[in-house]
């Protein structure tokens, strides 16, 4: 399966979209509803820790094991573009 994905060219963050997909505030009840929540950064997992209820702590996690992710809010498409290399060898 590994190879069916590397052999399909991804395409550059400009080109991306989400339709139908909608940014949403995290309260409790979402992190009860899901069966993982990954944060961006460790200042994010500390602020999800505080919400969650003890049995949901499991659930969080960071994105990329142990390293934070750079926010690239109000970067340029090449900003954003480091940001998406950092995990896509991992996750894509």
């Amino acid at each position: 399966m590994t190879g069916m994905v590397s052999s399909v060219p991804r395409q550059p963050p400009a080109a991306t979209t989400f339709t139908g997909h909608r940014g949403r505030q995290v309260d409790r009840d979402l992190i009860g509803w899901a069966d993982t929540v990954l944060a961006m950064d460790r200042t994010v997992l500390a602020a999800l820790q505080d919400l969650a209820t003890p049995p949901d702590l499991p659930k969080l996690r960071l994105y990329l094991d142990g390293q934070d992710v750079p926010d690239p809010y109000g970067g340029d498409t090449t900003t954003f573009a480091a940001v998406v290399d950092a995990g896509a060898d991992r996750h894509l």
